[in-house]
């Protein structure tokens, strides 16, 4: 719906107001934390109560009839007067209203009418967020950031809507400074196939975060699309996957709970029996039940020295989480709630990702069942964390940071265990004449280019894919399942394109470099290519032993490089020997 005004219309339309009861139906769409399925807002849609149902249909009219402002008022009404009729439960989370520019901007809506009728249903702006509409431009960005400031000076939340949409969405962006930014479903749409939209997505995941905004993704529809969004570190969804509007709020029904638990621990649970997760560091702490009274609180909290937290459990499940600092005693409704399987590393980013306001709030724990185990802290998360990481840090290869020897062993190990893998032995064709042409220090950049292209392609591969760094010019990726030749030939193409910026111009126009081979002589080199030599154990025959996977290996780079040669540009090739 779009938030209204309050009109100065005397009599409005018939077929939108009856007396004062506005023929609107406001109807709610929850988005989803997809860490722990549970709401953290919903967004409010109008309908028409009369013949006239559409809501294009409905504005269109309006439009027509120069009554939009009588349209706006109605859809404001309506929502406030339902939304103050739900239950206290619902009423946990704010409600998301769209706003275009002419409506945020207009005198009428700045008078104070929508505070003083959120205030008469005792409503706050807190509870409201207004979604900023990415397809309308503000004329002038400098009011567009004073509007916002204003708005939340009130209390009222902001969020950039369908951004991606149109050609303002930076502009929007940067001048709102928004609390969520809503990702159109022009970019969620059939995302698993597009990899230029799974690039962008994962940059806004990493900028949003940078800048303490929330990301969702809009009109999710399949779960080939969640999953792809997971992979990218998307964490909060909307669509019809998820759960359609409603005149009551949904929540997600009991079949997209078991398949969201199973696509988050496919993504964030332990892959490897040497994978530290948080059932390694979770403290049996004190529960009590979900009745528990304020006074019997009281007493708890001052028998144990060092208490400070508990948490409500009913039928064996956490139901809330109350903590005290010094004589101040809080209940949370919404504690974050993830099983003993989850990944410590994982379990870090998504704990670091709450609202500040529960940043160090203790993080519950449960069981696959989902019965409560005890609780973590902050401080043991992230003491944890930092210790992991300065472990994986000292096996990294110094130069891409990237996993050396020992994790790619372990990646080999683990895929043997699973019905079929590939490995992927890669390497710079060319590259000593390279270092001797250009120099160690451009060398070195040819190298990490080529670590973050294998990197950020890694959303092609099968999920759970990994690659590291053997040493010098060579590279391994471990995918648990078969891998589809566009995925390479997109990832060779990509390395041709973007290996151009360490080329002299002269030289990429010649199509070749001076340099000296090994004998001394002057040669004549072609550009560097990427050689990918693929190991597919069902393309192999017979069962694989690890040991002859790196002279096979051996073998098949030799004939991959001569392709690459033929060709001069990057390239691949599968063996299709069956091991003796």
């Amino acid at each position: 719906m779009s938030l209204p005004v309050i009109s100065g219309a005397s009599e409005p339309p018939s077929w939108l107001w009856s007396g004062d009861q506005p023929r609107i139906v406001s109807v709610f769409q929850p988005i989803v934390d997809l860490m722990n399925g549970e709401p953290i807002g919903y967004e409010v849609l109008s309908r028409g109560a009369g013949p006239i149902q559409a809501p294009h249909v409905l504005f269109s009219k309006a439009r027509v009839e120069g009554v939009c402002w009588e349209l706006e008022r109605a859809c404001w009404t309506a929502a406030v007067r339902r939304i103050a009729t739900l239950p206290l439960e619902d009423r946990r989370v704010p409600f998301f209203f769209n706003v275009g520019p002419d409506v945020l901007s207009d005198p009428r809506f700045r008078d104070g009418a929508p505070l003083e009728l959120l205030a008469s249903h005792g409503m706050s702006p807190r509870q409201i967020v207004l979604e900023i509409t990415e397809t309308s431009t503000f004329a002038d960005s400098e009011q567009l950031a004073a509007l916002t400031r204003r708005y939340m000076g009130h209390g009222f939340g902001i969020a950039l809507d369908d951004f991606g949409a149109g050609y303002s969405g930076l502009v929007t962006l940067v001048h709102s400074a928004p609390h969520f930014i809503k990702l159109d479903q022009a970019l969620v749409r059939d995302i698993h196939q597009h990899s230029y939209r799974q690039h962008l997505v994962k940059s806004l995941v990493t900028f949003a975060s940078s800048v303490d905004s929330t990301l969702i993704a809009e009109g999710v529809e399949t779960w080939e699309e969640l999953n792809v969004l997971l992979r990218l570190g998307v964490r909060h969804a909307q669509g019809f996957l998820v759960a359609r509007p409603a005149s009551d709020p949904p929540r997600p029904t009991s079949e997209f709970e078991l398949r969201r638990r199973e696509a988050i621990r496919e993504v964030h649970f332990q892959k490897d029996e040497d994978d530290e997760t948080v059932g390694g560091i979770v403290i049996p702490r004190l529960s009590v039940h979900a009745l528990t009274t304020d006074e019997e609180l009281d007493r708890l909290f001052m028998r144990p020295p060092g208490l400070d937290h508990v948490v409500f459990v009913e039928q064996e499940k956490p139901r809330a989480l109350v903590t005290r600092h010094g004589a101040q005693r809080v209940t949370i409704e919404r504690p974050l709630v993830v099983e003993e399987s989850m990944s410590i590393t994982a379990l870090a980013t998504a704990a670091m990702e709450r609202a500040p306001e529960a940043l160090y709030d203790p993080v519950v724990v449960t069981d696959a069942q989902g019965r409560f185990l005890g609780t973590v802290t902050m401080k043991q998360l992230i003491a944890r964390a930092t210790e992991l990481e300065v472990r994986a840090a000292k096996g990294a290869h110094p130069l891409t940071h990237l996993p050396g020897n020992r994790m790619i062993e372990r990646w080999i190990r683990q895929a043997l265990q699973g019905a079929g893998f590939t490995v992927i032995y890669g390497d710079l064709d060319h590259f000593k004449e390279y270092n001797d042409r250009y120099g160690f220090a451009r060398g070195d950049k040819l190298i990490r280019l080529t670590a973050r292209v294998l990197s950020e392609s890694l959303h092609l591969l099968p999920s759970g894919s990994q690659v590291g760094h053997v040493g010098g010019d060579d590279f391994v990726l471990v995918c648990p399942d078969a891998v589809e030749p566009a995925a390479l030939e997109a990832i060779c193409r990509r390395f041709d394109e973007e290996k151009r910026a360490l080329f002299e111009a002269g030289d990429l126009e010649r199509g070749w470099f001076q340099a000296r081979d090994r004998k001394g002589t002057s040669v004549q080199v072609p550009p560097v290519t990427l050689s990918l030599a693929v190991l597919d154990s069902r393309k192999m025959g017979g069962d694989v032993h690890p040991a002859s996977l790196s002279s096979m290996a051996a073998s098949l780079k030799k004939k991959v490089k001569e392709l690459a040669a033929s060709t001069r540009t990057s390239a691949f090739m599968f063996e299709r020997r069956a091991q003796p």
